[in-house]
């Protein structure tokens, strides 16, 4: 009742301001459009719900830095979670929940069986911008709880029938010492090669990418634990995506992307004491095979008709992902035998959009935007041996969809939409895979069956540049990671093992403004909650789900300032908190682990670049709060997902000098200050191998040719 009268109240003051003056500042700097909030293009002002536009070039500035993508979201997203410093990105939650990842629209996230990998699915190099969109939607259906990341690829731009760019770069944690040169394994290399062009009505771009990365070096000199590491990795991408343009409204498009991200590290685990001393990584032979992404695969092949009939654009997207990754080895007790999981996952989905603009020539003005998705995905988790610990799980859905806009004057936006998923999943008959403590199940397959409406609203005005309101209301849903339940099952029957969905009811509320043309303050609050929520708990050793009701609510501050040409200053605040009803007595006496609720965030940074746009130079501040809201057991202990995290600074450079039009030149500095921290990951999962430093100071020298 609360949460309607909220809502109910935040439309009657949009209409109470709508009956203002306008003001005539005019500047254009919110006025970028996207299109993964609503699935057409749209300001970003006026989408009703927090986004964020990461572009090509402040990309290119923080994959300076280090090409992690985990890291360039950390620090240019507030209300993501920090990066963990690992090949996983466990823990890497948007405002406490999960987030849809997704390429081009090719859902990298898995509903069946989540990988911990899709933030770390593509290279940077082959990014055109960075689209993440806030809070729990309906847009997009199964996986978008705590929002979406869409990684919108490049395509050429260029009218001349042949273009190239070449990046070299060389890291190393000891740039300024004759020792760099030497095999210390500290230093890594990166290589970057794109030809691209126009010729008549066909348009191609083409890319291949190796990064190699070193020793991971901590900020005491220790070379970092390699389990999950990103040290010692070599990653490989090609791209390529070609258009043809049949005539001024149609055109055929097809893309294909190849990633992949194995470490073969001369490394092992020299276990250390959580609190007390970090786990290193110490020479000698490792067990099992290289541990990784083998492959991640997407394509799509696309055909736009930008008027099929009367006021109306089509957007057809034939699409597939296959994915295989394999984890560390483990001996026993995880399983009698020890050994290696992987996940492989393949999809195989249809996009149908078609938008239809009304009003624009008289009376009431909007858009709809409607269609239906289509998928079809496989994914299992098996051990490399052979063995099965995951089956199977083959998932057919369709979800139709509509989205309307409504631009009651053209500053006030209502948006209002609605979307049914229908999803099967056939599991085979299976056994499963337990420790020496259990005692293994044989499991009747079947089929589990899922149904979900979703719904949105949410209205923006943007009459007044100093203060442009939005509120929103989205009930989005998951299927929680099913293949964990599978895999755990204590009965022989599928249908009464609990696989019920989450299902999230998000409000928003904030506002973005923009002060003359010198200031951009945006400010949103934010309360979610599920009936029956999923959080990691750890048994025996093992991350089971806990199933109750929780809620998560928080803020975020973000601020530009522009004082003269050239300058830039920004800084951006994030707090988030949750709770979680175990005894399911309305009580929630319980705060969410760590692996859900990211410890508040302060990030900010100073670019400065010439008049002549030659040289640019940028540093960059993280502060990471403390968060200590669990006690030890009995044992003294904190039970894992509990720990305590504790605060630190980061402080990062990045700078670029064009030497001519052909040469740039630039230079990284990761950590500037060499500081020695825990990542929150490490503090919170109270485990002695995953207490681990993060990564010391790391120059990067590049060199950029275009041509």
């Amino acid at each position: 009742m609360k949460k309607s009268i909220f809502l109910i109240g935040s439309l009657m003051a949009f209409y109470q301001v709508a009956a203002q003056k306008k003001d005539s500042i005019g500047q254009n700097r919110l006025d970028e459009v996207i299109v993964t909030a609503s699935r057409s293009p749209e300001i970003v002002k006026k989408t009703a719900s927090t986004v964020h536009i990461i572009n090509k070039k402040e990309i290119a500035e923080q994959a300076l830095i280090s090409p992690d993508l985990s890291n360039i979201l950390a620090y240019k997203v507030p209300g993501l979670a920090f990066g963990n410093n690992l090949v996983s990105n466990r823990g890497q939650t948007m405002r406490g929940r999960s987030v849809l990842v997704m390429i081009d629209g090719i859902p990298q996230s898995s509903p069946l069986r989540n990988n911990d990998r899709e933030i770390r699915s593509i290279d940077p190099s082959v990014l055109e911008r960075v689209e993440v969109v806030k809070g729990a939607t309906s847009i997009y259906g199964n996986g978008a709880e705590g929002g979406i990341i869409n990684y919108i690829t490049q395509k050429s731009t260029s009218g001349k029938p042949f273009s190239g760019r070449t990046v070299l770069g060389f890291t190393s944690h000891d740039l300024f010492n004759n020792k760099m040169f030497k095999s210390d394994g500290g230093a890594g290399y990166r290589v970057s090669q794109s030809f691209f062009g126009k010729v008549g009505k066909l348009d191609y771009l083409v890319n291949g990418t190796f990064t190699q990365n070193g020793v991971k070096i901590d900020g005491e000199g220790l070379v970092q634990n390699p389990r999950y590491g990103l040290g010692e990795t070599a990653v490989s991408n090609a791209f390529a995506k070609i258009g043809y343009d049949l005539n001024d409204n149609n055109r055929l498009e097809a893309m294909y992307n190849y990633y992949s991200s194995l470490q073969d590290s001369k490394y092992i685990l020299d276990l250390g004491k959580y609190g007390e001393r970090p786990s290193i990584g110490k020479l000698g032979e490792r067990e099992g095979v290289k541990e990784g992404t083998r492959y991640n695969h997407n394509g799509y092949f696309k055909y736009i008709n930008k008027n099929i009939f009367r006021n109306t654009t089509l957007n057809t997207t034939l699409y597939f992902q296959d994915f295989y990754t394999i984890y560390d080895y483990r001996n026993a007790p995880r399983w009698k035998t020890g050994g290696q999981s992987a996940i492989l996952e393949k999809k195989y989905g249809f996009r149908a959009d078609f938008n239809t603009e009304f009003g624009k020539d008289k009376g009431l003005k909007g858009s709809l935007t409607y269609g239906a998705d289509l998928l079809n995905e496989k994914t299992s988790q098996p051990l490399v041996d052979g063995r099965i610990w995951v089956p199977e799980m083959n998932m057919l859905a369709i979800a139709p969809f509509v989205q309307g806009k409504l631009f009651l004057t053209d500053d006030l936006t209502v948006k209002a939409g609605l979307r049914w998923d229908k999803m099967s999943v056939k599991v085979p008959d299976y056994t499963t895979l337990p420790s020496n403590k259990d005692v293994p199940f044989n499991v009747q397959g079947g089929r589990l069956n899922y149904s979900n409406l979703s719904y949105n609203v949410g209205v923006s005005y943007v009459a007044f540049d100093f203060f442009q309101p939005f509120t929103s209301y989205s009930r989005g849903f998951n299927i929680y990671d099913l293949g964990r339940v599978l895999r755990d099952a204590k009965s022989n029957v599928l249908n009464e093992i609990n696989t019920d969905p989450v299902v999230i009811d998000n409000y928003e509320i904030g506002f973005n403004s923009k002060i003359g043309q010198y200031i951009d303050f945006s400010a949103s609050y934010f309360y979610n909650y599920s009936k029956l929520g999923a959080d990691l708990v750890s048994v025996n050793g093992f991350w089971t789900p806990l199933r109750a009701p929780q809620y998560i609510n928080g803020v975020e501050l973000a601020l530009n300032v522009y004082p003269t040409q050239g300058l830039t200053i920004g800084t951006n605040y994030t707090y988030q908190e949750g709770k979680v009803d175990v005894k399911n007595d309305n009580s929630y006496e319980k705060y969410l682990s760590g692996l859900r609720i990211a410890p508040a965030r302060l990030n900010s940074f100073v670019k400065w670049s010439d008049k002549a746009q030659k040289l640019q130079l940028g540093v960059y501040h993280m502060y990471s709060f403390k968060r200590d809201k669990f006690e030890p057991a009995l044992t003294g202990k904190y039970d894992e997902g509990e720990g305590p995290v504790k605060s630190f600074n980061l402080f990062n450079f990045q700078g670029s000098y064009k030497v001519n039009q052909l040469m740039t030149v630039g230079l990284g500095i990761e950590n500037v200050f060499n500081t020695s921290y825990f990542t929150p990951t490490s503090m919170y999962t109270a485990r002695d191998a995953e207490y681990v430093r993060g990564n010391g100071r790391y120059y990067t020298v590049s060199l950029n040719f275009n041509y």
